[in-house]
C-alpha cells in the first residue's frame, strides 16, 4: 500500500514516492527539435515525468522542464494522468510537424507529442480511444506488432486537431 502523507495546509494529500523506482526514457524529435522524455512509475502508475530538450538554455527547454515538474507534482498529489493527457493533447505551437516516432508520426507541439507518448505508454487502448489518441498502426486498421491489417476497426480513424491552418486560413475551409 502506498504511503500517503498530508501536507497540512489545504488538506492536500500526496503519495510518497519510493526511493527506487522504475523509469523509461524515450528519445524523440519534433520537427528536428530533439528531446528526451523520462517517465517513472510507482504504485502501478506514472508518477514522475521529466522532459529534457537538446537545446539547453532555450525557452523551449525551460518550458518543457517546468511542464515535467508540474505534471510530476500533480501526479504525486493524486491528479489522474488522463487530466494531463487531455489537457496537453492538441496544443499548437512551434516546433510542430513530423516526429521520428513511427507510432505517433505527427505532433502539433512538443506538449502534444509528450501527452500522446505518455498515453500510448501508460493508458489502456480503450481509454486512449475515448481521448482520441491512436497509434499509426491503429489508424491503419491493425493492432500494433501485426502486419496483416486484420480487423481492429481502426481504418479511417483520425487524430483530431492535428490539422493546422495555413497563415491567414482556416482548417478545412477549402479556400
Amino acid at each position: 500500500m502506498p504511503e500517503v502523507t498530508a501536507a497540512g495546509k489545504g488538506g492536500r494529500v500526496s503519495r510518497q514516492l519510493p526511493r527506487v523506482r522504475r523509469a523509461e526514457t524515450t528519445r524523440f524529435s519534433v520537427n528536428g527539435q530533439k528531446g528526451y522524455l523520462t517517465t517513472a512509475t510507482a504504485h502501478g502508475t506514472v508518477s514522475e515525468v521529466t522532459i529534457r530538450m537538446a537545446k539547453q538554455g532555450s525557452t523551449l527547454a525551460g518550458m518543457t522542464d517546468a511542464l515535467g515538474s508540474a505534471i510530476s507534482s500533480g501526479l504525486q498529489a493524486g491528479a489522474p494522468l488522463e487530466v494531463y493527457v487531455s489537457t496537453f493533447t492538441n496544443t499548437r505551437f512551434a516546433p510542430a510537424g513530423q516526429t521520428d516516432d513511427p507510432e505517433l508520426p505527427l505532433a502539433s507541439s512538443v506538449m502534444d507529442y509528450v501527452a500522446r507518448r505518455i498515453a500510448v505508454d501508460a493508458l489502456p487502448p480503450a481509454r486512449r480511444r475515448e481521448l482520441g489518441i491512436v497509434t499509426a498502426a491503429e489508424r491503419a486498421g491493425r493492432e500494433p506488432g501485426t502486419d496483416d491489417g486484420a480487423g481492429s476497426g481502426w481504418s479511417g480513424a483520425d487524430l483530431p486537431g492535428l490539422a493546422m491552418p495555413a497563415p491567414g486560413g482556416q482548417v478545412g475551409s477549402g479556400t
